[in-house]
C-alpha cells in the first residue's frame, strides 16, 4: 500500500527527511588557525662578521615576515634563511592566517668579539734623535702592529697606511709633543697608543 495515497501529509514528511535542515545564517566550518611550528637560530651566539641560519616552520599561514627584515622569507613548513647580524639582535617571526589573525615568536642571536682578530699595537717607540743642519732635534720613531687594516697618526706625520705591519718615520716637533698612533682593524675596532717626544728647551 502506498501510504502517500492514504496519508498525503506522510509524503511531505518523508520528503523532508531526505536531508538535515539548514539553519538560517549558518556558514561553513572555519579554517584551521595559523601556527608557528618552529623558530630558532642554528647558533645562538656567533663571532663578529660571521653568519648563521635562522630556521622556522609555519602552518596555515597566508603570509610570513621576520623583523628586522630577512631575505627569502615565505610561508613554509620548514625553511632556513641566512642572517649576518652586526650586534646582538632580537628577531621576531610573525605569521598571518587567511582569517587575518596573526601569531608571533621571538629569538635573540648574540654576537661576540673575536679577540684573536682585534688590532694591536705591539710597539711605538723612539729609536734615536739627532740635530739637523739647522740645529733642530729630529727624532726617529717606529711602530709595529697586528691585525691592522689602516694605520694613522695624530698630529699627522704620514698619510694613512693600509696593511702596514710596521713602519719607521722621523719627526721634528718645535716643542714637546704627544703623538697618538691608531690601528684600525675589522668591524671598526681601533687600537691606540701614545708616545710623548720631549724637546729640550732652547738655551
Amino acid at each position: 500500500m502506498d501510504l502517500r495515497r492514504c496519508f498525503p501529509a506522510v509524503g511531505v514528511l518523508l520528503a523532508a527527511c531526505g536531508s538535515p535542515p539548514v539553519e538560517p545564517g549558518s556558514s561553513a566550518p572555519a579554517s584551521d588557525p595559523v601556527k608557528i611550528l618552529a623558530f630558532y637560530p642554528r647558533e645562538v651566539s656567533i663571532v663578529e662578521g660571521g653568519t648563521t641560519l635562522l630556521c622556522y616552520g609555519v602552518s596555515n599561514a597566508k603570509s610570513v615576515r621576520i623583523d628586522p627584515p630577512v631575505d627569502g622569507v615565505s610561508p613554509a613548513l620548514s625553511r632556513c634563511v641566512e642572517i649576518r647580524p652586526k650586534g646582538e639582535t632580537k628577531y621576531t617571526l610573525t605569521a598571518e592566517g587567511s582569517d587575518q589573525k596573526a601569531v608571533s615568536q621571538s629569538v635573540t642571536v648574540r654576537v661576540g668579539t673575536d679577540t684573536a682578530a682585534l688590532p694591536r699595537i705591539s710597539s711605538f717607540q723612539i729609536d734615536g734623535a739627532k740635530k739637523d743642519y739647522a740645529g733642530r732635534m729630529v727624532f726617529s720613531l717606529s711602530f709595529a702592529d697586528q691585525n691592522a687594516e689602516e694605520v694613522s697618526i695624530d698630529p699627522p706625520v704620514f698619510p694613512t697606511l693600509h696593511g702596514a705591519p710596521s713602519g719607521q718615520f722621523s719627526v721634528a716637533p718645535a716643542k714637546t709633543t704627544t703623538y697618538t698612533l691608531s690601528a684600525k682593524g675589522k668591524n671598526g675596532h681601533v687600537a691606540h697608543k701614545q708616545l710623548t717626544v720631549e724637546v729640550p728647551a732652547a738655551k
